[in-house]
């Protein structure tokens, strides 16, 4: 019995090089580099902080685990910092200014703030991430709202702990 086959499904006919299409599949191997490479690339630009303490209060909480990427800042950002008085600490502010001399970074909560007020202008190098989102906890997971600055670089505060004298 002779079957109706049609030309390209005959096992014998070969499909012409330049149309045939590579069935190969990529390796583990070819997986696991791909991903180490990326992984690789991450750290080098993004990287996980959690917040500790009150000072950027409302807008983080202590608790907050926040995703940071490595670049440049403007006004109104919340930063990563070198703590000036200690380089082996991290501080998250706000940048309040940004001018020759170096940033100013400021807390959104001033009653619970160390921040320019106690050790001045920073320069521009101790600034080196931005936050980008936070991803915990989940009640709050999103991009960080930012805090409308008012003039002379005073962050507009809705705490109400921060407008008590003395507090």
């Amino acid at each position: 019995m002779e079957g109706n086959r049609r030309p390209r499904e005959d096992p014998g006919q070969r499909t012409p090089f330049l149309i045939r299409r590579s069935r190969r599949r990529w390796s583990g191997r070819t997986w696991s580099l791909l991903v180490i490479g990326i992984v690789l690339v991450a750290r080098r630009y993004l990287d996980v902080v959690e917040v500790r303490g009150r000072s950027m209060a409302p807008a983080l909480w202590s608790g907050d685990r926040l995703l940071v990427i490595r670049g440049g800042s403007r006004v109104g950002d919340i930063v990563l910092a070198r703590d000036p008085r200690d380089p082996g600490r991290e501080l998250i502010k706000r940048v309040a200014r940004i001018d020759r001399s170096g940033v100013v970074l400021r807390g959104d909560n001033p009653a619970a703030s160390t921040d320019a007020r106690t050790f001045g202008i920073v320069p521009a190098n101790a600034v080196g991430w931005r936050v980008a989102w936070r991803y915990w906890p989940p009640a709050r997971v999103g991009r960080v709202p930012p805090a409308p600055i008012v003039e002379g670089g005073e962050s507009a505060c809705a705490f109400p702990e921060a407008l008590s004298a003395g507090g």
